[in-house]
């Protein structure tokens, strides 16, 4: 058996993650599918006993898919992932946005850095996003780019966009990725 470098993770962990994903992505989506079934049942029922006493089974099923719904929809991952890029209840139609990360020595691969052609293990990753938003959460992404910056170019970098001033729109939606 091989040692596993610091930051990667083993076979048998990244068997069980995407088991686990797996696993939820598949609960989720029995989860939703119940809920569907639920509702379209007691929306029917609704119809059928308005006006009557009878009327609050039916509208105890409904609330029971929508509860399936609403956890089946938490549960995905698929899902998930789209919860946790979110924006501002108030964004709707299409949503700019950057996020950095540091790549560290210890993950596999060099790149060459996009400002001075030099390849590197290290540094930082600035991914720039284009997504349709609806109240906030991106159905999908119309354009995803990457760039990496060696650790010098990196600095440089992040010490410019500093001392760029507050109006910015960019800046502003930039320092907003970063805070989260």
């Amino acid at each position: 058996m091989y040692p596993v470098e610091m930051g990667q993770k083993s076979f048998s962990i990244e068997l069980a993650d995407t088991l686990s994903d797996l696993m939820r992505g598949v609960a989720g989506w029995l989860l939703i599918g119940l809920g569907i079934i639920a509702f379209l049942a007691g929306t029917g029922g609704i119809v059928q006993t308005a006006g009557t006493a009878e009327v609050i089974v039916p509208l105890l099923l409904v609330g029971f898919a929508v509860l399936c719904i609403m956890s089946g929809v938490l549960v995905t991952p698929r899902f998930r992932r789209l919860l946790d890029r979110r924006h501002e209840l108030s964004r709707f139609g299409t949503v700019k946005t950057v996020e950095n990360r540091t790549r560290s020595a210890t993950e596999n691969g060099r790149e060459s850095c996009v400002v001075c052609d030099s390849d590197s293990k290290e540094g930082l990753i600035r991914r720039y996003r284009r997504e349709y938003a609806v109240a906030g959460v991106p159905l999908w992404t119309i354009s995803e780019n990457h760039n990496f910056y060696c650790p010098d170019c990196a600095l440089a970098e992040l010490s410019d966009r500093s001392t760029v001033g507050a109006g910015d729109d960019d800046t502003a939606e930039w320092a907003a990725t970063e805070a989260e």
